[in-house]
């Protein structure tokens, strides 16, 4: 067992707007962001890292605050089949957190161990009013998940040589984020934490597309600070705590991987 490689996978994708992720920056510009899933492997494991967002979620071609979005189970499926594998083939899946775009394909992994924070799993089964509105979650996934192989991880641990755990709270109670060794470094998978780059570093001024187009954007002004929030963080005290964190673990801005970057699709690391 040596380091480990990182696999971007693509899950789907949908038309938002930019000020929803980036709050009140580019007011009503469009972006399409995809779900991504992350394939990471030693040459002896396959672990997933998030699942994507389940069919159940599109309604009339869309998806996320209304907007037009694909996905889905079959989207999962042929991801992995272009890496030459099948479900059946993942071993253990790990969740940034249990929103519906993340967790959304779990029942897909039947056989595999599923690990996520403790926090998250509280909130996630006894969600409140404000996330239930917005449909956070995906409350069918929670009887997939109790009958499955899973662990309810706390805090900050090493998990398998190589991967280590970081509990980044504040977008949801119990997100987390993934450093994992490889022979080029200390990579960190960090969820929708920062969904895009330009959100952990607030003076990014292009976000590059799925088609590798540059797309102008707004630095933000000084008084965002270290970092841009999204419209859906759960506790901001402890967002600013991880944003603090995740800069103080990795060692270079290419160390990072966010949630929802478009620069990502197609991109391996390790």
């Amino acid at each position: 067992m040596g380091d480990w490689k990182i696999s971007t996978l693509y899950f789907g994708e949908g038309v938002t707007i930019k000020d929803m992720l980036t709050s009140n920056l580019d007011v009503g510009m469009e972006l399409v962001i995809p779900y991504l899933g992350f394939l990471v492997q030693d040459g002896e494991t396959n672990l997933l890292f998030d699942t994507g967002i389940n069919d159940n979620f599109f309604i009339d071609g869309k998806a996320w605050a209304g907007r037009p979005s694909v996905g889905g189970e079959t989207y999962v499926v042929k991801s992995l089949g272009k890496k030459g594998l099948k479900p059946e083939d993942i071993d253990i899946v790990i969740y940034s957190h249990l929103h519906n775009d993340h967790a959304g394909n779990c029942h897909l992994f039947p056989h595999a161990q599923h690990v996520f924070q403790k926090d998250e799993w509280a909130n996630f089964i006894d969600p409140l009013p404000s996330q239930l509105i917005r449909r956070d979650f995906d409350l069918s996934v929670i009887p997939v998940l109790k009958k499955f192989d899973c662990l309810k991880v706390d805090g900050d641990l090493p998990f398998r040589p190589g991967l280590t755990f970081f509990k980044t709270p504040g977008h949801t109670a119990g997100s987390q984020s993934m450093q994992v060794r490889t022979a080029l470094g200390n990579y960190l998978l960090i969820g929708d934490t920062a969904p895009f780059y330009c959100n952990l570093y607030p003076k990014t001024d292009e976000i590059i597309s799925m088609k590798g187009e540059k797309i102008k954007i707004t630095p933000a002004p000084d008084v965002y600070g270290p970092a841009i929030p999204s419209s859906i963080i759960y506790d901001h005290y402890a967002w600013y705590d991880s944003i603090y964190k995740i800069k103080a673990l990795i060692t270079a801005p290419q160390y990072v991987i966010p949630g929802h970057d478009p620069s990502l699709v197609g991109k391996t690391f390790g």
